[in-house]
């Protein structure tokens, strides 16, 4: 990465108004969660459990999921499903909200998502519930390499769509989870 860490290389590009609406059923949010351990740069990845009707079911990605009517912010939706999730207090005292990413459109469903960034203060114990089949903490700097970029062949129908994707210890990270990962490590270059 060079002289600057991810976070500082990705802090000039945060917001602080997502400039789109929190619209149950339309809107979601994800907690891209930074942790400093060791100097390295590392965040918090999921796989999501198997589940009928879930359209990311069994995918890597970040804690996260759609608006509640009772959500004031997109950072409060994050928090709240990162609690749920996987246990992790977000809240100040425990971690900095440092800002949202540029809203992003699904691509399997109408659905906006919002990136919502966090940095912890120290590692907590992860705790997964019913809808997470394993999480890690994995290092930026794996998943910036470039032996770590592929591509994932989505199936549509009878056609077969190339997708960038990454690998990161025989896991495969596409779509919405890689645009977010790629935009922190590439910085949209």
């Amino acid at each position: 990465m060079g002289e600057l860490g991810f976070i500082d290389s990705l802090a000039p590009r945060l917001v602080s108004d997502p400039l789109t609406r929190l619209i149950p059923k339309e809107s979601a949010a994800v907690a891209v969660i930074f942790l400093v351990e060791k100097q390295r740069e590392r965040i918090l990845l999921i796989r999501r459990a198997e589940r009928v009707g879930d359209p990311w079911s069994g995918q890597m990605a970040f804690p996260g999921g759609m608006v509640d009517p009772k959500d004031k912010s997109f950072e409060e939706t994050a928090k709240r499903e990162t609690k749920e999730e996987v246990g992790v207090d977000l809240s100040p005292g425990s971690a900095g909200f440092l800002g949202y990413m540029l809203r992003l459109k699904a691509r399997t469903r109408d659905v906006t998502v919002v990136p919502a960034v966090f940095e912890l203060n120290s590692r907590p114990e992860l705790r997964p519930n019913s809808e997470v089949a394993a999480c890690e903490w994995a290092a930026l700097d794996d998943l910036a390499r470039e032996d770590a970029r592929s591509t994932y062949a989505l199936k549509v129908g009878e056609m077969v769509v190339p997708q960038p994707s990454l690998v990161h210890r025989g896991d495969v990270i596409w779509g919405l989870t890689e645009r977010i990962i790629s935009e922190i490590v590439v910085g949209g270059a």
